[in-house]
């Protein structure tokens, strides 16, 4: 049952998702640690197996965010969903550029749905509602804790729900890191924007390690998907 509170919650009818339930994303059997429970809103399709998560920082440049954009809308437009984390720059770039290329985007939260965060993607939050699902293992009322590990938790869902992992834009103490390495205790495939391997030496030894790949374009990713 979704919590109350008295404030109207900014998403009525939130659900619940159990493991085993019809619906449940059924590639999470390969996912270690993914959890036995997502409240969401919006929808779940078939299609949804296809999918391709897209990481970044926060404080991205604008080329980043640009890049980030683009290959979601690509990926979309090829009939890829597109996943990612609501944050702010690379996840809220590749969000809209998912939803320009008319395809269907994944919000993972950190958060429960009631409480998007960050604040200025509510809006956004609506958009991908309609065009996807917003998705959090947290109750719908949580707020977040301190230390960020409801974050590393959701990195876990972001990797597991996807078929590949790409990041655009990340530093060594980034964030996106604790999703690189949820995507490879899962198994999934990492791809690294060819920019992102040039500048960064963690990203450059993933990819000499053969841990990671270099994405040059959306054609170096459908492949993995199976397209």
């Amino acid at each position: 049952m979704v919590a109350h509170n008295k404030k109207k919650p900014m998403f009525e009818g939130v659900r619940l998702l159990l493991c085993g339930d019809p619906g449940f994303p059924s590639h999470r059997t390969y996912a270690p640690h993914f959890p036995e429970r997502l409240w969401y809103r919006g929808s779940f399709l078939e299609k949804d197996v296809l999918s391709v998560a897209i990481v970044g920082s926060r404080e991205c440049t604008e080329l980043g965010a640009r890049r980030a954009f683009r290959l979601a809308k690509e990926l979309a437009e090829a009939g890829i969903t597109v996943i990612s984390g609501l944050a702010k720059g690379i996840d809220g770039a590749a969000h809209r550029g998912a939803l320009a290329g008319g395809g269907r985007t994944l919000a993972v939260l950190g958060t429960g749905l009631n409480k998007i965060s960050p604040k200025e993607h509510e809006g956004l939050a609506r958009d991908i509602e309609r065009q996807g699902a917003l998705l959090s293992q947290f109750d719908p009322d949580y707020t977040g804790s301190r230390g960020g590990r409801n974050f590393l938790k959701r990195n876990v869902v972001v990797a597991g729900l996807s078929q590949v992992l790409v990041v655009v834009e990340a530093k060594e103490k980034s964030g996106s890191l604790s999703a690189v390495r949820a995507a490879l205790t899962q198994e999934r495939p990492v791809g690294l924007l060819r920019s992102l391997v040039e500048s960064e030496e963690w990203a450059r030894k993933l990819v000499e390690v053969g841990l990671a790949f270099v994405v040059e374009g959306v054609g170096d990713i459908l492949g993995r998907v199976g397209l």
